[in-house]
């Protein structure tokens, strides 16, 4: 992430020089009135001349509610664009009908499909990030990984739980720059006194300081250093004479919390402002006269810059406040409230309006509608409506509040939620449904004990117990704890298990089976899981496919979890969440290193770990941070492991003793072997079987490099002890292990091919370099080729050496030519050598030369073995 704190020039050459490398992400915050929004237009400006379509949008007060409404705003720039044509309107469509239960896909899916769809570049501007919706923050976190060509843009006053490939913060001017500025708006060089004065009052603000001057101007002075005097002293000077078009703009004010206004709007303002119609007419053409209201160029209007607006609306008294929201509520509800969009702006200003009788039913209006494509706008208002609600009424909405947080991946307030649900609730299966979401949320937080204790205490309440023994057995797991007894009795329970707490039984026990090592026990509880969520409703079998995924990438299981992401997509598609508890991301960054998208893995996991950091999911952001050290360690590329490694793992045992093992790998990597034998006698020590499988296969590299043929042997068969119930990967790395140690080829000519199966890239280069040191030196060939791509050094200096030694230097090894490619699509294609030499016009010895150099610089041995490569991408 690039920070900037300098002068404007030097942030706009940032910004410049970010616009040039789409996707990519610019932040810019500072407090209000800084010039944020200023700085914003500079750079739509600078996006403009680059090239770039931009679209802008502004975030809103009371936004939290508004499901999308920031990212409807910015999108509203496409109506008029043939190229944004249907697929816009079926985007609206799906933030505005999706939740009625219409079919659609999730708005974040079809805004990058949108986007995605666009000719050239597109810049995607959200004014004031800090007031917007959680779920507009979710799909402009997402946008830049799945749109090439964008750049997505913010400003706010406080940093949003984003990602951002540049930073920029906008300091207050200097003295100096007052005088810059007091001299441009008055026309001459003014006395050091007003400049200080200015300065003080403003405390180096550019807007207030402008306001500073202009009231100056008009003969008063700005006495006070406090922010509500100043604004005090701006309404003064902006409504001296007109009344009307204060209390017009006072009432624009409290409508901007949800939208801007438009023509159409004019005469129902009016009403509410308690103005006639041309009374009104006038009062709005004054406004727009001395600037305070400007016309954008869809017609809406809005004001010259949010603190005037923010001063309107402190202007109005909390009575009076309450009576213009209540009076807007009022009109919208006579206008019809057709689309979610419309009826969430209600339930706004019905909530700002205070105590009446259809508050509580609006409110949780508002929550039914996004309760299943914006959770966290769900969990908002089901919390207001929990503060009107009373007794049992009270603990089912503050339940739904905490399932929709956990959806919505916030595990905190999912727990605050729930606990204050279970103390209102009478025992029954809304009562234990609760207490395993806070189950869920406590793991996730990495708070294990909370979490056992949760179970522990409500399991006597609970009308079924298996999914809460299934969750208590596997944090004890975690822990170091003796689970034996809690699986048994999970297991024995299952039959009776409701079908809506299966995927949370299921997947805590297939969990736990993988800790401790026992896989036909994983594959039974994930069959069994998958098969009885083919009959739940949709959000439920996207859970269980997820997890499923998740569970099965920890155990190595490449191919079979991409098709179960597949599946899940298309779920997800008509829904607007997914990714609970940072699954979803996680999975995607075991798959990339499995499949040797190690860069993508690595700038994925960074941008990721932020949004996993702000909801502090600290179990799976250290599962996140352990496969960044693990790709980072195997490249060589120490300096950035260092920091990772030295915050320390979530208190629990199989965390602590996985993080050993990476020590263990870094200190070898420095040359520290004493350390590194004590770090790896720690985790076999105090590891479980999927750890212990890591601490033994680092033992036989370590003494395998070292040429210590005994303890290599030792390491070796002691992890293919423990790999032999273990997980797909425990059984790979035992078979790499024991084909190093032992110099034996059948071992490694099965963890080779259970390599390409899969597609697993590193493995296969591992097993090429084994079998290039029992005699095979052409698959020295295809392991430096493939250690080169995924940046390995280490391994790649291994392979180097080798090639060497077997007389292959590495410079010799020329990459495919155009006409060797052609004659391996043909391969590839099933043609035969004859049939090739007819296509291309060569000889049939000069097509079998073009196949010797092929099979010489892939070290693949066969036709069959060429085809298989290509077919799978790997030529």
């Amino acid at each position: 992430m690039e920070r900037h704190t300098s002068g404007r020039p030097a942030t706009l050459r940032a910004i410049e020089s970010a616009l040039l490398r789409p996707p990519v992400t610019i932040l810019i915050h500072g407090e209000a009135g800084i010039g944020k929004t200023h700085m914003l237009a500079e750079a739509e400006t600078l996006a403009r001349n680059m090239g770039y379509r931009v679209l802008h949008g502004q975030a809103r007060d009371f936004g939290t509610g508004l499901a999308y409404a920031s990212l409807t705003d910015a999108l509203g720039a496409l109506h008029d664009d043939p190229a944004a044509g249907e697929p816009l309107r079926e985007l609206l469509a799906a933030i505005d009908e999706a939740a009625l239960g219409a079919a659609g896909s999730a708005p974040a899916v079809r805004t990058a499909n949108l986007l995605e769809r666009l000719p050239g570049r597109t810049l995607l501007a959200v004014d004031d990030l800090h007031l917007a919706d959680d779920d507009t923050l979710g799909v402009l976190s997402y946008l830049p990984r799945r749109v090439r060509d964008l750049t997505v843009a913010g400003t706010a006053r406080r940093l949003p739980a984003m990602d951002a490939d540049l930073v920029v913060r906008l300091d207050p001017l200097s003295l100096d720059e007052v005088t810059a500025l007091v001299t441009d708006l008055i026309g001459r060089t003014p006395s050091e006194t007003i400049v200080r004065q200015v300065h003080r009052e403003s405390r180096g603000n550019p807007w207030f300081a402008r306001e500073a001057v202009l009231t100056l101007v008009q003969g008063g002075a700005v006495r006070s250093a406090h922010p509500g005097t100043r604004r005090g002293a701006m309404l003064t000077r902006l409504f001296q004479r007109d009344q009307g078009g204060r209390n017009l703009a006072r009432v624009l004010a409290a409508l901007r919390h949800t939208r801007p206004a438009g023509p159409d709007d004019l005469g129902a303002l009016a009403e509410v402002a308690g103005l006639g119609p041309g009374e009104a007419e006038r009062a709005f053409d004054g406004l727009v006269r001395d600037g305070v209201v400007v016309v954008t160029d869809d017609g809406a209007f809005e004001f010259a810059h949010p603190l005037v607006a923010e001063a309107l609306y402190a202007d109005l008294g909390p009575a009076e406040r309450r009576g213009v929201h209540a009076r807007i509520a009022e009109l919208l509800r006579r206008q019809g409230l057709s689309g979610t969009r419309r009826v969430l702006e209600w339930a706004t200003h019905v909530a700002a309006g205070g105590q009446s009788a259809e508050a509580l039913p609006a409110m949780l209006r508002a929550a039914e509608l996004t309760r299943w494509t914006a959770p966290l706008s769900a969990g908002h208002w089901y919390g207001r409506a929990a503060e009107l609600a009373s007794g049992e009424e009270r603990g089912v909405l503050l339940a739904r509040q905490s399932l929709s947080y956990w959806k919505g991946s916030r595990p905190s307030d999912a727990l605050r939620a729930g606990q204050a649900a279970l103390a209102v609730l009478t025992p029954g299966r809304r009562h234990t449904r609760t207490a395993q979401t806070m189950v869920n949320a406590a793991h996730s937080m990495g708070q294990y004990e909370l979490a056992v204790s949760i179970a522990t205490e409500q399991l006597p309440a609970a009308d079924d117990r298996t999914a809460l023994l299934a969750q208590q057995a596997v944090i004890s797991t975690q822990l170091g704890m003796d689970s034996s007894e809690l699986t048994a009795q999970a297991w024995r329970a299952l039959p009776e298990c409701p079908p809506q707490d299966m995927v949370i039984a299921l997947s805590a026990l297939a969990g736990n089976a993988i800790i401790k090592g026992r896989w036909e026990e994983t594959e039974r509880a994930l069959d069994t899981m998958l098969s009885t969520s083919a009959a739940l409703p949709p959000a439920a079998r996207l859970a269980a496919l997820e997890s499923a995924a998740h569970l099965l990438a920890g155990g190595g299981v490449r191919s079979r979890t991409i098709d179960l992401l597949s599946q899940a997509e298309e779920i997800y598609r008509g829904l607007g969440w997914h990714n609970i508890a940072g699954q979803h991301v996680r999975t995607m960054a075991v798959v990339r290193r499995l499949g040797g998208e190690w860069e993508h893995a690595l700038r994925d996991i960074r941008s990721d770990a932020v949004s996993l950091t702000e909801a502090g999911l600290w179990e799976n952001l250290s599962l996140l941070r352990n496969i960044e050290l693990e790709i980072l360690l195997d490249q060589g590329r120490y300096d950035e492991a260092e920091p990772l490694l030295a915050d320390p793992p979530p208190n629990c045992v199989m965390q602590v003793s996985l993080r050993a093992v990476f020590r263990a790998r870094y200190a070898v990597g420095r040359g520290d072997r004493a350390a590194a034998a004590r770090l790896l006698d720690e985790a076999v020590a105090t590891g479980p079987p999927d750890v212990l499988h890591r601490a033994y296969g680092m033992r036989v590299i370590m003494h395998g490099v070292a040429g210590e043929i005994g303890p290599a042997r030792e390491a070796a068969t002691a992890l293919a002890e423990v790999a032999k119930t273990g997980t797909p990967r425990a059984r790979l790395v035992a078979d790499l292990a024991l084909g190093a140690a032992f110099r034996d080829r059948d071992h490694t000519e099965a963890a080779l091919e259970a390599a390409r199966a899969d597609g697993l890239k590193f493995e296969e280069a591992r097993a090429r370099l084994i079998l290039g040191g029992l005699g095979d030196s052409q698959q020295l060939v295809r392991a430096h080729a493939i250690f080169t791509d995924l940046g390995a050094v280490p391994w790649q200096s291994r392979a180097a050496i080798a090639l060497k030694a077997a007389g292959l230097a590495p410079a010799t090894v020329a990459p495919l030519t155009p006409a060797e490619r052609r004659v391996i699509e043909l391969v590839a294609g099933g043609l035969s050598n004859p049939q090739i030499a007819e296509e291309l016009h060569y000889s049939r010895k000069t097509v079998e030369v073009y196949l010797t150099r092929v099979y010489a610089k892939t070290g693949l041995r066969s036709r069959v073995e060429l085809a298989v490569a290509f077919e799978r991408g790997e030529v």
